[in-house]
């Protein structure tokens, strides 16, 4: 299985299956990662439509010294403030989105999972717009502090203060759901 970089440097020399191959790695999180700004499902859809688009078209200008998925979120992330810029309208996430986005995991795991993760997000949608992001992105997306950082324009301790003071908002917020 090739690593993202590989994958991004066939796409850069016109391999559509390397792009393919991208598109299918990330899409359900990329959709995932819009749904918790723009809060509608079929919107996130189409932004990262849009974004993985975007990639293709400046796939020449990619460079490798971050990870393919830093430069993809950062690029939804992007796309979605652009979004919700224009649009001025902001909907509470359907809670449920959780499970129809659940990447991998059986109906079994998803049922015994479900209250918890209803929970967890309507706590993250509590959050202000830095403290959801930053907890979303480690906790959800599982990007490391440089990888938020790159995707959040900020610096690694920015990132740490932010995380640590979502983390107690959270937890202050909604007691009983833990987030690493």
């Amino acid at each position: 299985m090739a690593d993202d970089n590989e994958l991004m440097a066939r796409v850069q020399t016109g391999d559509k299956q390397a792009y393919e191959e991208l598109v299918l790695r990330y899409r359900m999180k990329a959709i995932a990662f819009a749904a918790s700004f723009v809060r509608d499902l079929y919107t996130a859809e189409d932004i990262v439509q849009e974004c993985f688009v975007k990639v293709y078209l400046r796939r020449a200008s990619y460079r490798p010294d971050y990870s393919f998925h830093t430069y993809l979120f950062t690029v939804i992330r992007n796309q979605c403030i652009d979004y919700l810029r224009a649009s001025k309208t902001r909907h509470k996430m359907d809670a449920e989105l959780a499970d129809e986005l659940s990447d991998g995991h059986t109906p079994e795991e998803i049922l015994a999972n479900r209250e918890n993760t209803k929970q967890i997000y309507e706590a993250l949608n509590q959050l202000e717009g830095d403290y959801k992001t930053a907890l979303y992105l480690f906790a959800i997306a599982d990007f490391s502090y440089k990888e938020i950082a790159s995707t959040m324009s900020k610096t690694v301790p920015q990132i740490k203060i932010l995380l640590y003071r979502a983390r107690k908002k959270f937890k202050n917020q909604y007691k009983g759901v833990e987030i690493n």
